[in-house]
């Protein structure tokens, strides 16, 4: 990911395959956001859903 990367210092516009490129390394990193997420949110709901039936129930 990174290492694919140059820096460079010029205000040249970026090739399509530069462009294809980011848009597919920004497209894994949506993927892994939601991802994570949706087992956060699965996790916690179970979390929730015990200590109703273990504490309050």
């Amino acid at each position: 990911m990174a290492h694919n990367q140059v820096a460079t210092y010029s205000d040249k516009p970026i090739t399509d395959g530069q462009k294809s490129k980011e848009f597919e390394e920004h497209s894994k990193t949506y993927a892994g956001f939601v991802f994570i997420t949706k087992w956060s949110v699965i996790t916690l709901v179970v979390i929730l859903v015990l200590l109703y039936l273990f504490l309050v129930h």
